[in-house]
């Protein structure tokens, strides 16, 4: 089944791996800081992706199945750490907000040079934004004179953040604020402003992003 990987698959694993990277680095702030148990939730994770060859862990399985229980894994565990920290969510918000910074580091690193434009910023949150399989709604992007409006009609988080005690919209924040960082991160000139989520209640997600 590896001889059917494209680059499609490992753009993907990436992203998938990014997120594992965000999980882990919570856990690291809330068990540092004493607020919460993990309750062995990293232990049940199991083996982390980080330097793995996904054709190698791949097996004989479905390249579908496979990286879409990927996605629901990593996502239950960030759900079950938020659901571990016992309403110290500020904590992870800014555990998130770090790594997002961190993430855009590694990001300008790959790439050779900070993105100047809005659309060089709006491809690096597509190339490190986890958004579900290839095959769900994705994010949108709408320029709007110097203005980056982003936005998403559907969540494809809420099913698996759903598996755990974890409040949708403080998980909503956590990716938010992960985001907020990783813009920030690309561009000190950038500023990332959520508008409405569907995690709050509204039709649809937009965020605008501007430089200067």
């Amino acid at each position: 089944m590896s001889a059917f990987l494209g680059p499609i698959h490992h753009w993907l694993f990436n992203k998938i791996q990014v997120v594992e990277s965000r999980a882990f680095a919570l856990a690291g702030a809330l068990d540092e800081s004493g607020q919460g148990s993990l309750n062995g939730a990293l232990e049940e994770y199991g083996d982390k992706l980080e330097g793995a060859d996904i054709a190698e862990i791949l097996g004989d399985n479905s390249i579908h199945q496979f990286l879409s229980g990927l996605i629901a894994r990593v996502e239950v565990l960030e759900a079950k750490i938020m659901d571990a920290a016992n309403g110290n969510h500020e904590l992870l918000l800014s555990a998130a907000e770090k790594h997002g910074r961190e993430t855009a580091q590694k990001a300008i690193s790959a790439r050779g040079s900070k993105p100047e434009s809005l659309d060089e910023i709006g491809q690096c949150l597509n190339d490190f934004c986890l958004e579900g399989m290839p095959c769900d709604p994705g994010a949108t992007f709408e320029g709007a004179g110097d203005k980056l409006m982003y936005g998403h009609t559907a969540c494809n988080h809420l099913e698996n953040w759903g598996y755990t005690s974890a409040d949708p919209k403080k998980m909503c924040m956590l990716t938010c604020a992960w985001t907020k960082g990783l813009v920030s991160g690309l561009s000190e000139n950038a500023n990332f402003e959520v508008k409405n989520t569907i995690a709050n209640g509204a039709d649809s997600c937009l965020a605008e992003i501007k430089l200067g």
